[in-house]
């Protein structure tokens, strides 16, 4: 029996999108559960040999190592998209645990390697769809008319997905339940083609601030993993260093969760000889300035997770090894350097330019939504009151 031939829900819709200016292409979408799994991910690799370039974290190995690890943790189920009897498209669909709106649980659906408890959260950017670009709102329009049979989940999340995609899709999604934040990143490509230093990307302070400190530290060495068994031993450096600084802020720290510092030590063993991850570490001698870890998505670093030594005075161990890391990448022959989600000043100074990642939700009308805005908006008017009468005072 094969998968096509079990039990399933399907729906069929219509692309009227066509770059190709093709007639309009009928899709078949299926939605398997978690007992099927062994053959989504043999359909998984069906569909990701049709493409040139597969995102990182839609892939097959991202998300069967994810399942491998948060499968049991999080329920999930496959979406199949066909045309002609011919597998085209799939994706992850997952229930979300302990997920909140404010201080209200809500039942939530999540695309992708998503939905996990916070303190697990693999947190996913660049999520993707893998289909092709013709048929995404074709294959979102059919995903959502199947997925409203499930009449349990309160909001459908759609997480760290690439915006001008997301927005392309054209989903019913509120103005509260849609964030479209920064993701600064160091345009490498551009260095190279005007045959600049990378060092000449930055702003006039922050490259005399780097000067600087090269100087002060004097005689780095750098190390890029060239074998997992390197790679294994600059991550048990990266974990210690982060764990080290959460812990002093009083915060538990990412690799707290023993989850997932066993997911990503899995995928140390298989993105680290594909070319898919790499770890970078600095060192003055025996000691350790800082340690990087960046995961490659067509050809974009992706500054994934780092650890780095205590501030000492003006020197900082942290910016020193992400411009190591940079220059490095550089001459690797990446494009990009992406410090992902987030608008800090440390991302500011080290980047270039900057894209926009978005986290949306498209929700059910739930007495709980209702009753939660309204609340919001009465504590939004209190503030303004009070911001007020501070201001006549």
């Amino acid at each position: 029996m094969t998968l096509l031939d079990c039990s399933h829900q399907t729906i069929d819709t219509l692309s009227n999108a066509s770059a190709t200016q093709e007639t309009a292409q009928a899709l078949s979408l299926a939605q398997y559960d978690s007992n099927q799994r062994a053959a989504c991910l043999e359909v998984w690799k069906t569909v990701e040999a049709q493409f040139s370039e597969v995102p990182l974290m839609c892939s097959h190995v991202w998300t069967s190592t994810w399942i491998e690890y948060f499968g049991d943790l999080v329920p999930y189920s496959f979406v199949v998209a066909t045309k002609d009897n011919a597998p085209c498209g799939i994706c992850l669909v997952t229930e979300g645990v302990a997920q909140f709106d404010g201080p209200l649980a809500v039942n939530t659906l999540h695309l992708g390697t998503a939905g996990e408890p916070a303190s697990d959260s693999a947190c996913v950017e660049y999520n993707a769809l893998l289909v092709p670009t013709e048929l995404q709102s074709a294959f979102m329009q059919g995903m959502m008319e199947l997925l409203e049979k499930n009449k349990n989940w309160d909001a459908i999340h759609f997480d760290g997905f690439a915006s001008d995609e997301l927005e392309a899709w054209n989903l019913p999604v509120s103005e509260e339940g849609y964030r479209k934040i920064e993701s600064r990143y160091f345009d490498l490509k551009l260095i190279r083609e005007e045959e600049r230093e990378v060092i000449s990307g930055f702003g006039y302070s922050t490259r005399k601030n780097l000067r600087k400190n090269m100087k002060s530290y004097g005689d780095l060495n750098e190390q890029w993993a060239e074998s997992v068994a390197e790679a294994e031993d600059i991550f048990a450096d990266l974990v210690e260093l982060h764990q080290t600084r959460w812990q002093k802020e009083g915060e538990p720290g990412s690799y707290a969760s023993q989850r997932f510092t066993d997911f990503h030590k899995a995928l140390i063993q298989k993105l680290v000889p594909s070319g898919q991850m790499g770890l970078f570490r600095v060192k003055l001698g025996e000691d350790i300035i800082g340690c990087v870890q960046v995961l490659i998505d067509r050809n974009r670093v992706l500054c994934y997770q780092g650890g780095s030594a205590e501030y000492q005075g003006k020197l900082s161990p942290g910016v020193i090894a992400d411009y190591l890391c940079i220059e490095e990448c550089f001459r690797r022959g990446f494009d990009a350097y992406d410090f992902l989600a987030g608008n800090s000043h440390h991302k500011q100074k080290m980047s270039t330019h900057h894209s926009y990642l978005t986290w949306a939700q498209v929700k059910r009308p739930r007495w709980k939504f209702t009753a939660l805005n309204t609340l919001r908006k009465i504590k939004q008017t209190m503030q303004l009151i009070q911001k007020s009468n501070a201001d006549e005072e």
